[in-house]
């Protein structure tokens, strides 16, 4: 997993997400398919700095945050004093009860970078959801992303908050490894009195999928997919994934 989030860097996260998301916009769309099948507990995995749990707390909604990063914890908890929030693995983790619904935003599926990776954490939420519970999740289309990588290899990305400006200068290199995997270096910095001021640097691996692919990992692990969205986000084409757990067969 990434360590992309941890100390100075969560802030950092923080402050450029609030202009490159719309957080309430989000939240509807998320909040939306929960209501259409009928859930009322909730799992956000990669809760972040709790942008959406602030929502759905303030909604009054049972909600529960998991997250890898002990940094982007401490602010969301900052941010929501009456939310639950889990330090935890979303290949391998526990409820205290299970859930409606689970879900992973912000294309945290990025980091699973292994097929074990990725069928550990659909058997995680298997293992934690209700019967006829739902998973929704986004993730990075490859079809599309990865010939955009290749033409595109440097992207900035700027973002103002708080009076400060940000840029982040993304570099993207494709890999000819087992899956559709990119490496992904990026720069941030400001600017301040004209003068390029470096903030951090970071290196991550991350992976795109095709739509075949995660087709087929829902169905090796018992689910259902009800809903396929094609939706756009600020830098990524994605898809989001609605699906149902089903109940095992013995083999």
């Amino acid at each position: 997993m990434t360590h992309l989030y941890d100390g100075k860097m969560a802030a950092i996260f923080d402050a450029m997400y609030q202009t490159f998301i719309d957080y309430d916009e989000e939240y509807q769309f998320y909040n939306n398919l929960i209501k259409e099948n009928n859930c009322t507990t909730i799992l956000e995995i990669g809760s972040g700095t709790g942008n959406l749990a602030k929502r759905f707390q303030g909604n009054h909604q049972d909600y529960i945050g998991l997250d890898y990063s002990l940094s982007m914890i401490a602010i969301a908890k900052e941010r929501n004093k009456n939310c639950t929030f889990i330090h935890g693995d979303m290949r391998q983790f526990e409820l205290e009860k299970p859930v409606d619904s689970i879900l992973i935003t912000g294309r945290s599926t990025s980091y699973l970078i292994t097929n074990d990776d990725v069928n550990s954490t659909f058997d995680s939420i298997y293992k934690n959801l209700n019967k006829d519970g739902i998973v929704i999740f986004d993730f990075i289309d490859a079809n599309r992303f990865i010939p955009f990588a290749k033409e595109n290899q440097v992207i900035i990305h700027e973002a103002t908050f708080e009076g400060i400006k940000y840029y982040r200068n993304s570099n993207w290199k494709t890999t000819l490894s087992d899956n559709f995997m990119l490496e992904w270096t990026a720069q941030y910095y400001t600017f301040k009195d004209d003068e390029k001021e470096i903030i951090a640097d970071d290196f991550s691996t991350v992976r795109v999928f095709t739509l075949n692919e995660i087709q087929l990992f829902l169905y090796l692990n018992n689910f259902e997919i009800i809903k396929t969205i094609d939706r756009k986000t600020y830098a990524y084409d994605t898809y989001v994934i609605v699906a149902r757990k089903k109940q095992k067969i013995d083999s």
